[in-house]
């Protein structure tokens, strides 16, 4: 984000962030198919800072499984810049949620899907 006159950044969130440390999550494709493993930054109400591990090819809309609470979330990127990204937390009806079998194998420790 630019500055602005003032040199400082304008804020655009609603709510406010909160930060986090070393909490991870996996990156899943919309079907369903493990991308790869990344870390929270931080989390507001309305989205997330994540960092991937690897270098993957990351999609524009994915969901995002939270290793803390077992759940995942659909996000669309908002930024990203040198392996980090700033998501947003959306929904789209059109799209099925992970079903519990998915869910089950991504909160394993080892993991196959």
């Amino acid at each position: 984000m630019p500055p602005t006159e003032t040199g400082y950044k304008t804020e655009k969130r609603i709510q406010e962030r909160k930060r986090t440390r070393l909490r991870s999550g996996k990156l899943v494709t919309l079907d369903g198919q493990f991308l790869t493993e990344c870390h929270f930054h931080n989390i507001a109400g309305g989205g997330a800072r994540i960092r991937t591990v690897t270098q993957a090819r990351v999609p524009n809309r994915f969901w995002l499984f939270d290793d803390q609470h077992g759940s995942a979330l659909m996000t669309e990127v908002v930024w990203h810049k040198d392996g980090d990204f700033g998501v947003r937390f959306i929904q789209d009806t059109g799209v099925l949620p992970l079903n519990d079998t998915i869910l089950s194998a991504l909160a394993g420790k080892y993991y196959t899907l």
